[in-house]
């Protein structure tokens, strides 16, 4: 008696099977991507490899990037290519290459820092006094023109690196003195001083540049604030000082303000 099944049961086990392969293969497909793409996550650390950076690094620097070099990468290129661009006042190319090293490295606070500030600070003061150029109108555009590109520098260095002190504080510094932008200034230099390894001195800025833009009453509310957050001991120490400048300025304040006495800091 043969054992060999019957064509159409033979028929049917095939059709089970390739049905049942049909419906896995788009989760397996699925499933395997992911992977992928969490083992790239890990690996590159968010960074992702495209056309456009290959083209940029080259293929040697593509393949140390590739063989987990990526650290190494973006300190050879901003010792060596970022430093010769400066040098050789090729701003466009230096603002390339800064992006790049913060596309490598997005979680190097320094490559933001430093790249921000060379472009808002070194870069921009270069173009307003660039003699190639005779039209001042234009000197004075490419001067904010940079001014901008670092700024854009430091907001992206934010987003990659919130808890970053540095870079909250000198994003305010930026305001401060190339924008003159006062308020702004004083928004993040009150994020910077309420991140817990910002030095204290910070805490006093948003008083500082209310002060500046002439918001006499932010100002007033913002020393109080930092006022209140003295503790006893710390608020005698203050008093002790034969002229604190804190002190004098809560004082002025509450005068110009006319403020009622019962509702002021210092009464007396």
């Amino acid at each position: 008696m043969s054992s060999t099944l019957p064509l159409s049961r033979r028929l049917r086990r095939a059709a089970w099977v390739a049905l049942f392969l049909g419906l896995w293969a788009p989760f397996k497909i699925a499933w395997e991507q992911k992977i992928a793409h969490e083992q790239d996550f890990l690996r590159y650390q968010s960074v992702t490899i495209t056309r456009e950076l290959r083209d940029q690094l080259g293929q040697g620097l593509t393949i140390g990037v590739l063989g987990g070099m990526r650290s190494i990468v973006a300190d050879f290129i901003w010792v060596v290519n970022v430093t010769q661009a400066w040098e050789d006042e090729q701003w466009f190319k230096m603002d390339g290459l800064i992006n790049l090293c913060t596309s490598l490295q997005p979680r190097a606070v320094t490559f933001w820092d430093v790249g921000g500030w060379q472009l808002a600070w070194n870069t921009s003061v270069s173009a307003a006094h660039d003699l190639k150029q005779p039209d001042v109108l234009r000197r004075l555009r490419a001067s904010r023109f940079w001014i901008d590109k670092g700024l854009e520098i430091y907001q992206r260095g934010i987003e990659n690196n919130p808890q970053s002190w540095r870079l909250w504080a000198h994003t305010g510094l930026l305001y401060q003195q190339r924008l003159q932008d006062y308020r702004t200034a004083a928004y993040y230099y009150q994020k910077t001083s309420e991140l817990p390894d910002a030095p204290v001195f910070y805490e006093r800025f948003p008083a500082l540049m209310y002060g500046l833009a002439g918001d006499d009453q932010a100002a007033y509310a913002a020393w109080a604030a930092l006022w209140q957050r003295l503790t006893p001991e710390q608020r005698t120490q203050m008093e002790h000082i034969p002229t604190p400048p804190d002190l004098v300025k809560i004082r002025h304040l509450e005068q110009k303000l006319f403020i009622p006495k019962e509702k002021r800091i210092f009464p007396k």
